[in-house]
C-alpha cells in the first residue's frame, strides 16, 4: 500500500478554472482536472491505498469555504487538512472549528498566504496549533510561481518548527524536500532536526545524490512520499524515489510506514488491504 502525503483538489464548481489559473501562472501541467474526483481517479489507477488532501486559504474571506471543503472529503481513503489565513481575525476560532469536524492538519503556503513562516505575529496561531495538537504541513523552499525565495528558506522553517514545538513532539512536515530548489541549506539546517519531509514535486528538482544525502541524513522515518498532484503524479515520483537504489527498508518507510505511523499518532488508523 502507497500513502501519497501531498496532493490537491478543488470543489468541483471551480476546480477546472483553478487548475487552468495555475497551471498558466506556474507553467506547470496539469494531469487531473483538479477535483476530488479526478484526484481520487487517478490515485486508484496509480496504486495509491491513502492520500492526505493539502488545502489552501489564500485569505480570510475564503477561509470558511475552504474549510468546508476539505471536512466534506475528509473520510474514506482521503485525509483531508484544513487551512487558515494566518492573520485573519478568526484564525483562532477556524482552527477550533476544524478540530471540532475531526480534521487532523493543518496546511500553509507563505507565498499564497502572503507571510514569512517566522514572523512573530503568528506566535497566537502557532500557540493554538500545539494546543489542539495538529499536525502542521509547510509549503517549505522556493515556489516556481514566485521570485521571492526567503518566505520559507529553511532557517526560517527551522525557527518556525521550534516555535510549533518540533522539539517536544510536535508534528511539523516540511514539503519538497525539505525546501524546494534550496537543498545545500535543508543539509545544513535542517537534516536530522525533529520534522518531517515529503517527496512531493522532487523531480527535475532534486537529483539523486541530493535526494540520497537527505534520506542518509535525515532518515526515512523522518520521510514521507508526496507527489504533489495534480501537478505530478505518484507515478512521476515514485519512479524518482526507485531510481535512487535505496535500501527497501527505506522505501517502505518512505511510501508507508512513516505515513502510518504519523497518521495513526493522531486517530486515524491505516488499514493495508
Amino acid at each position: 500500500m502507497i500513502i501519497d502525503f501531498h496532493t490537491h483538489c478543488y470543489p468541483d464548481k471551480i476546480a477546472q478554472r483553478a487548475v487552468n489559473g495555475l497551471s498558466s501562472g506556474a507553467g506547470i501541467h496539469a494531469y487531473t482536472d483538479g477535483s476530488f474526483g479526478g484526484l481520487s481517479k487517478l490515485m486508484k489507477e496509480q496504486g495509491v491505498g491513502l492520500f492526505i488532501v493539502n488545502n489552501i486559504a489564500t485569505d480570510g474571506r475564503r477561509m470558511h469555504n475552504v474549510n468546508d471543503f476539505a471536512v466534506s472529503i475528509d473520510g474514506g481513503n482521503a485525509v483531508s487538512f484544513g487551512s487558515v489565513a494566518p492573520f485573519a481575525e478568526d484564525a483562532l476560532s477556524e482552527l477550533e472549528r476544524l478540530k471540532e469536524n475531526g480534521i487532523v492538519g493543518v496546511k500553509f503556503h507563505p507565498y499564497f498566504q502572503d507571510f514569512y513562516v517566522d514572523d512573530p505575529r503568528l506566535a497566537p496561531v502557532y500557540e493554538k496549533l500545539r494546543e489542539l495538537g495538529f499536525m502542521v504541513v509547510f509549503h517549505a523552499g522556493s515556489d516556481i510561481s514566485f521570485e521571492d525565495t526567503e518566505r520559507a528558506e529553511p532557517k526560517r522553517l527551522r525557527e518556525a518548527a521550534e516555535a510549533l514545538g518540533a522539539s517536544a513532539g510536535h508534528d511539523v512536515i516540511l514539503a519538497h524536500w525539505g525546501a524546494s530548489m534550496q537543498t545545500a541549506n535543508v543539509m545544513e539546517e535542517l537534516c536530522g532536526y525533529p520534522v518531517y519531509f515529503d517527496t512531493a514535486f522532487g523531480l527535475g528538482y532534486i537529483n539523486a545524490e541530493e535526494a540520497n544525502e537527505i534520506v542518509k541524513g535525515h532518515g526515512s522515518s523522518r520521510i514521507l512520499f508526496g507527489s504533489d498532484c495534480p501537478w505530478s503524479t505518484p507515478e512521476r515520483e515514485l519512479g524518482f524515489l526507485n531510481s535512487l537504489g535505496l535500501p527497501e527498508e527505506d522505501l517502505c518507510n518512505i511510501t508507508f510506514g512513516t505515513a502510518a505511523k504519523l497518521l495513526e499518532r493522531h486517530g486515524r488508523n491505516v488499514i493495508t488491504p
